[in-house]
């Protein structure tokens, strides 16, 4: 992840930030994501006593919601074309909700159980998710759900993690276990359009923002953490929330646009 700048700002409970361009020079990466904020011993499943939640709200702060692109899917065009539609930045012209926003807390060693798979479907030329959360230690899979030759190949930076290649549709990859907290890219070497990307976290406390820019984690231990929040298109930016015993935090981000 290579950005501009990166903006720091903490508070209690409800938090505004702007972040006005991002991506470029060297705020983040892949390897620099894999060793900051990590808890200082392995994860511990225990059970969460007065947990709370932080609910993360990530709205578009430009004079107009931008359209999304159709992408030119000239290979396989007789079952893509048409089909796709550009994923960097999908904003709801309604709330003006951004998703696929990442946000991850930090410093939590002890809590609820992660989950233990993510799955990647190559479905209509595209990925599903385009943007996942994973914690180190689970797997990443893929399927494919296209009568078409589709390759899953993610990347740990430049590192390739595994690289499959389907050549039927309902084939499904068993999967290869995430050894490490890092930004894993996805593409596939038939289809240059297609991207998916997955935050890999060392605790199961982070998630992505939906269609409405709404994110809810839940069973959070009470106290104080750092976040990151993390978009493909808009950038990185850090801050804390404070979670009390059976109460919410708030994350309220106002983000774009890119210049």
């Amino acid at each position: 992840m290579h950005l501009k700048r990166c903006l720091v700002s903490t508070s209690s409970f409800r938090l505004s930030i702007l972040l006005f361009a991002a991506l470029a020079a060297s705020c983040g990466d892949a390897d620099r994501l894999s060793r900051e904020g990590r808890s200082s011993g392995p994860y511990e499943i225990a059970d969460v006593v007065d947990g709370g939640t932080v609910r993360v709200v990530a709205t578009y702060r430009g004079d107009s919601v931008p359209a999304r692109r159709r992408i030119d899917a000239n290979i396989n065009a007789l079952h893509c074309k048409g089909k796709v539609l550009s994923e960097e930045l999908v904003v709801d012209s309604a709330s003006r909700g951004i998703r696929n926003v990442v946000v991850r807390l930090e410093g939590i060693s002890r809590g609820k159980a992660p989950g233990r798979e993510l799955m990647l479907i190559n479905r209509d030329c595209s990925f599903h998710p385009h943007v996942g959360v994973a914690m180190a230690g689970s797997l990443l899979k893929a399927s494919n759900e296209d009568p078409l030759t589709h390759s899953t190949h993610p990347y740990y930076g430049d590192r390739s993690f595994f690289n499959y290649q389907f050549v039927r549709e309902g084939e499904v990859y068993p999967g290869r276990k995430l050894a490490e907290p890092g930004l894993v890219t996805v593409k596939c070497d038939v289809h240059n359009w297609m991207r998916a990307y997955v935050v890999v976290h060392d605790n199961p406390y982070a998630g992505v923002t939906d269609a409405d820019g709404v994110l809810v984690i839940g069973e959070v231990p009470p106290g104080s953490y750092g976040y990151v929040a993390w978009h493909e298109k808009l950038g990185e930016l850090r801050g804390t929330v404070e979670v009390a015993a059976g109460g919410q935090g708030e994350i309220l981000l106002s983000l774009g646009p890119v210049e």
